[in-house]
């Protein structure tokens, strides 16, 4: 029976919970509510642990409390990844700031600083939704600390803890219709209590001596060296000058976005047409930006007009001159990767539904970007989070777009300019993103239950702004079936980014035949290269 915990023992406890965890990442993956193929808690509870264990593991020997702690504090928030990882890394936070000036941990101050790490988590989420990881942990807190009324030795607390967390763990269903439907609990509800009863493992010293965290990093750096790729060298540059505009046709009427956009292909490359009732932007990358005023002047008033010379930019870049704002997104696929270049970002973190990055890949991006600000598109729900938390911890200023999708990504650094300051571009930029409607077509990586849908394994799902509506047998007919849900009669422009698995040809076919059955509707196809993910759909 264990009365204090110190350094080591602490030390000993988070790697043995690594351990457990390490070994159940994978059932855990499993309890994810959609069966998307990016189901990946575990996973991300997993790989922000293992940083924490690393940190720890670096440590001399006879460490005292407090700097094992902080050791797992920092460790915990540079590599949290995920919304479950960066929850999970701000327990772990408040954990270590309730034993910063303590030489040992009891009972008492076990419950004070699970308290304490309760608190920090709720107040890193804007909107706390109960019935998950963070109603888990308060309200397992929240009986341990009830129970020290009577002496209870540490063994105790914890299985005072863990039976109270299973049993709201339990309960989780009850308080969110869609766990309850699915048929699970909380994934991360559950990763963190993996993560308890490994600690309590290592307290009886149980586990841990069979657990070698050099293993286990040496797993997590294959899935990380995926992740960090950044774009930082310039590019050669066939078309020199980078043109915006917007265009107001006189009395709504005019050239048709898909002549314009013929036009505009003959005279550069990176075009982007987008027609909004009666309001067109322009984007292209040309070397003669006078053909393209004169000809957009025929069509209506000129609005906005930016033009700036990429070979110039380019110089500055390799003169190591700073910019005012630089822009960060977060993606993955060869052709998502060009567009998002063409469209002037500084740097690319490859990653997104199955990759998510961690707080440090994000932070080190911001500090290597060279530029005064910064604007991170996530791109991702999952992402948001972590990109928030490392621009908390970075002296540079920084700002985080809720981009929850590619298509609002590209929508928002529609609206950038670099000429304008970081708030007036992360104002435009926010409200950008609200344009768009994101649509996605993957497949279902098991049987499930959702709304009224009777989802098999294998079928092609349909997926509009985050709910599934659609579900078949084949890609095309599913991306009919959703865009008949989806587009209401006011939509102006449907653009299509086929994934790793389409051909260019298949891409094409689907085009002509929705453009058959939208006539007033303009659509375009990109190669996207994105996997697992057949389509991303951009309606706006």
């Amino acid at each position: 029976m264990n009365t204090i915990i110190n350094g080591d023992i602490l030390r000993t406890m988070i790697l043995a919970g690594a351990g457990k965890l390490e070994r159940e990442k994978s059932q855990i993956d499993s309890l994810n509510v959609f069966p998307v193929p990016d189901g990946d808690t575990g996973t991300n509870m997993y790989l922000t642990l293992v940083s924490a264990a690393k940190a720890i593991q670096n440590l001399p020997k006879n460490c005292s409390l407090p700097q094992v702690a902080e050791s797992m504090a920092h460790g915990a928030l540079m590599g949290a990844r995920g919304n479950s990882g960066v929850i999970l890394s701000q327990l772990l936070g408040g954990f270590a700031k309730a034993v910063n000036d303590s030489k040992v941990l009891d009972s008492n101050l076990l419950a004070k600083a699970f308290s304490q790490g309760v608190e920090a988590a709720y107040k890193a989420v804007v909107k706390p939704v109960e019935g998950t990881i963070l109603t888990v942990a308060r309200e397992a807190t929240e009986k341990l600390i009830n129970s020290l009324k009577d002496e209870v030795s540490l063994d105790q607390a914890l299985e005072i803890f863990l039976e109270q967390g299973y049993l709201t763990l339990s309960k989780t269903p009850e308080m969110l219709p869609v766990l309850k439907q699915a048929g699970v609990v909380d994934a991360g509800g559950k990763g963190f209590l993996t993560i308890i009863e490994g600690m309590l493992l290592g307290l009886k010293g149980k586990d841990a001596a069979d657990y070698l965290i050099e293993e286990a990093v040496i797993s997590s750096q294959k899935t990380l060296s995926k992740i960090q790729e950044l774009q930082t060298e310039p590019e050669d540059i066939t078309y020199q000058y980078c043109t915006e505009l917007i265009i107001k046709k006189r009395n709504n009427v005019g050239e048709d976005t898909e002549i314009i956009r013929k036009y505009l292909e003959e005279q550069g490359d990176s075009v982007v047409v987008v027609n909004s009732d009666g309001i067109i932007k322009i984007h292209v990358h040309t070397n003669h930006p006078g053909l393209v005023l004169e000809y957009c002047g025929q069509i209506g008033s000129l609005h906005n007009i930016k033009i700036d010379n990429m070979w110039e930019q380019n110089e500055l870049l390799q003169q190591n001159i700073m910019k005012s704002v630089g822009v960060i997104v977060v993606s993955v696929g060869e052709g998502l990767n060009e567009i998002f270049r063409s469209l002037g970002v500084d740097y690319i973190i490859t990653g997104g539904q199955t990759m998510n990055p961690s707080t440090e890949d994000i932070l080190l991006a911001i500090e290597q970007i060279n530029a005064k600000e910064v604007l991170i598109l996530p791109n991702n729900k999952n992402i948001i989070l972590a990109a928030q938390q490392a621009c908390s911890v970075t002296n540079k200023p920084a700002k985080v777009i809720s981009s929850k999708s590619i298509p609002q990504g590209i929508g928002a650094l529609m609206a950038f300019n670099g000429e304008l300051d970081l708030d007036t571009n992360y104002e435009r930029m926010q409200e950008a993103i609200n344009e768009i409607k994101t649509g996605e077509v993957t497949y279902a990586v098991r049987d499930a239950e959702y709304k009224n849908l009777q989802i098999k394994s294998g079928q092609i799902m349909g997926i509009i702004d985050g709910e599934i509506t659609v579900i078949g047998e084949e890609i095309e007919q599913v991306v009919i079936d959703m865009l008949k849900d989806a587009l209401l009669g006011d939509e102006d422009l449907v653009t299509l980014y086929y994934g790793s698995d389409i051909k260019e040809a298949q891409g094409e076919e689907l085009v002509n035949k929705l453009a058959s059955l939208y006539p007033d509707i303009d659509f375009e196809l990109h190669y996207g290269g994105q996997p697992l993910y057949y389509y991303l759909i951009s309606i706006e």
